[in-house]
């Protein structure tokens, strides 16, 4: 798969959340969830910055579709001479780059409302020219590896705008193995819209579908249940408000749990298809090989963290002690400790505190700040039919996009400055970077919008007011590691021993997913945790095993961002210029080698290692202060 193919299809890749879905709920909202005309319009993105109307879009459309005959001309004719293969690839970014405005303009008015069947519709299209585009453009990686390493350097030394591609196609080429003839190239291109079925299937019937109860609130009033207050409950200082959503949360997905199993079931055996069409020898290695990431770099998350579950297993200690209970439940994960202190922040409050916790990065991060919350690059709050979650999309030659669904709490304002860690990571690449290396590796996604959560928070405990205030932080920091540093590890060693199931042959039922997922969340939270049935079926409200392989970087980014603010703190403007010169190298590079300019090396257990040790640093802290009152 080609750079520009790969920087396409992470549009469908966004939606994606590192915490729970978060909502908009004040005591204006606490009946049913507002239609997308009751929001205000500056708190909703302006998605005409990429079509002025529907009827734009159409006809931006139908362009596209007669660019991917212009492909033709080429067919055949890439090992000729370097003018032809130089004209093929520029060919190439006009059409992606259009491709990913007209998906990105469908995907964000469907967002708001998946139930509008009309932006369905258009995403839909776009999914099937895509396919169409996939199969006109099968025969360029066939061709372009078939040209002998001299010729290849030759046309480069001729035709220097060739340069540009240097990297491009020493990537490419690295893979030639596992690249097929262009008849067999065209074939997986045809399969492509359908084998996006299960992630389609399981956004459209758990966010449009699916029927949602209603449960009582703290004051006894009727509350409608949904995906995006699932976590605002859960951060309830009631327990029965806790236990009472949690378990009306499982209620449509118990109820589905056979098409559950077969959409995970089939995902799975989607990605061993093209694990074997490809000759790759395992899922995981085929998953890791575009970003050329060794799959050592994955076993040694898994292994070196299920070396170091004991600060997870000592915060289960400790929040069933502070809670005063017998018996810590999972719907107990994110209760308040020190409700004494919680606060409510408005979106305005929201983005002053992130602006001036990003001042050390300097007046360009400001700028970028400036321009998200003015220029209306934000969709704020949850609506009926709205997607759930947070996710940022970043755009060639326009700006990035930030859905988010926020409620006013401290974890709202963490998830609002991690996306916009996206967002900042997004417009410099895109700003400095040609199209064909704008693109960054999910396994260094993470690491700006993390970075940002650090810094976020340093700036808070900075300027705790009192013992109570900082154990409150605390506490958000230590579930902050615990959800994104153990969780998505967790998330990472049960997908990969899923897929390992189904490529030995092993028969993966519901009642099998739900026993390895229970008994891995036990092994992590430990002897303290009480793991019921619901929890082990919590794997099926996960999207992000429709990411094949994903959630891992989430922690190894999280660990990688812990040393960067770190650095940051420590030593001041180097490690700043550091920081922007890695958000500003896209795709240049390969993730890892990219990555150490900002000072950190992945391929060695140190930095998750070090993650380990902060949170026990935390806790210790947090144990000082409850040992003085």
């Amino acid at each position: 798969m080609n750079s520009l193919t790969h920087r396409f299809l992470a549009l469908f890749y966004t939606g994606l959340v590192l915490l729970v879905g978060n909502t908009h709920l004040t005591a204006q909202q606490t009946g049913a969830v507002p239609t997308r005309d009751q929001v205000e319009e500056q708190y909703t993105w302006n998605v005409t910055d990429l079509f002025e109307s529907d009827e734009a879009w159409e006809d931006a459309f139908k362009e596209a579709d007669g660019l991917i005959g212009g492909f033709d001309q080429y067919e055949g004719q890439l090992g000729k001479s370097g003018k032809t293969l130089l004209a093929a690839l520029k060919h190439g970014e006009k059409t992606y780059m259009l491709f990913e405005r007209l998906y990105s303009y469908a995907a964000r008015k469907r967002d708001e409302d998946l139930g509008n069947t009309t932006y369905q519709a258009m995403a839909q299209r776009m999914q099937g020219l895509y396919t169409k585009l996939a199969n006109a453009t099968a025969f360029m990686d066939p061709e372009i590896i078939a040209v002998a390493d001299k010729k290849l350097q030759r046309f480069i030394r001729r035709e220097k705008d060739l340069q540009l591609y240097d990297f491009y196609l020493d990537n490419l080429r690295r893979s030639r193995a596992h690249i097929l003839p262009k008849e067999q190239e065209e074939l997986l291109a045809l399969a492509g819209e359908v084998t996006s079925g299960p992630n389609n299937a399981f956004g459209m019937l758990t966010n449009a579908d699916f029927k949602w109860g209603t449960i009582k609130d703290e004051k006894g009033n009727d509350v409608e249940m949904s995906s995006g207050r699932y976590y605002y409950f859960m951060t309830s200082g009631d327990r029965r408000v806790r236990h009472d959503a949690y378990k009306e949360l499982y209620v449509p997905y118990r109820g589905h749990v056979n098409t559950m199993t077969a959409m995970l079931t089939t995902q799975i055996k989607r990605d061993i298809f093209y694990t074997r069409a490809r000759k790759y020898d395992s899922s995981l290695e085929a998953a890791l090989d575009g970003p050329n990431i060794p799959v050592s770099v994955y076993h040694n998350l898994v292994n070196t963290i299920n070396d170091n579950l004991v600060p997870l297993q000592r915060w289960a200690s400790i929040k069933k002690r502070v809670l005063g209970i017998k018996e810590l439940h999972p719907y107990d994960t994110y209760a308040p400790l020190f409700p004494e202190v919680e606060k409510k922040y408005t979106y305005e409050e929201a983005q002053a505190m992130i602006k001036e916790a990003l001042m050390p990065l300097g007046d360009k991060v400001q700028t970028i700040l400036d321009k998200a919350f003015a220029e209306r690059w934000i969709d704020v709050y949850e609506n009926k039919g709205k997607r759930s979650g947070a996710y940022s999309a970043g755009i060639y030659g326009v700006h990035p996009y930030i859905l988010i669904n926020f409620n006013g709490t401290l974890n709202s304002v963490m998830t609002l400055a991690h996306e916009l860690g996206h967002t900042i990571h997004s417009y410099l690449s895109n700003e400095t970077q040609p199209y064909i290396y704008a693109d960054y590796a999910t396994f260094n996604a993470e690491v700006a919008s993390t970075t940002n959560e650090a810094l976020l928070m340093d700036y808070l405990l900075a300027r705790a007011e009192s013992d109570a205030e900082k154990l409150s932080l605390l506490q958000q920091y230590v579930q902050d590691i615990g959800s994104t540093f153990y969780r998505q590890t967790r998330f990472a060693e049960f997908e990969l021993a899923a897929h390992q199931l189904v490529e030995n042959d092993e028969p993966l039922t519901h009642e099998v997913i739900s026993k390895l997922f229970g008994e891995m969340y036990q092994k992590y939270w430990g002897p303290e945790m009480v793991v019921d049935n619901d929890e082990a079926l919590s794997w099926s409200r996960i999207p992000h095993f429709y990411y094949t392989y994903y959630v891992y970087t989430y922690a190894t980014s999280f660990a990688a961002s812990q040393m960067v603010a770190r650095r940051i703190r420590e030593e001041g403007q180097p490690a700043v210029d550091d920081f922007l010169k890695f958000l500003s190298s896209g795709g240049s590079d390969y993730p890892i080698n990219l990555l150490k300019i900002a000072g950190v090396d992945m391929s060695t257990p140190a930095p998750i290692e070090a993650t380990a040790a902060k949170m026990d640093e935390l806790l210790d802290q947090i144990e000082a202060i409850l040992a003085r009152k």
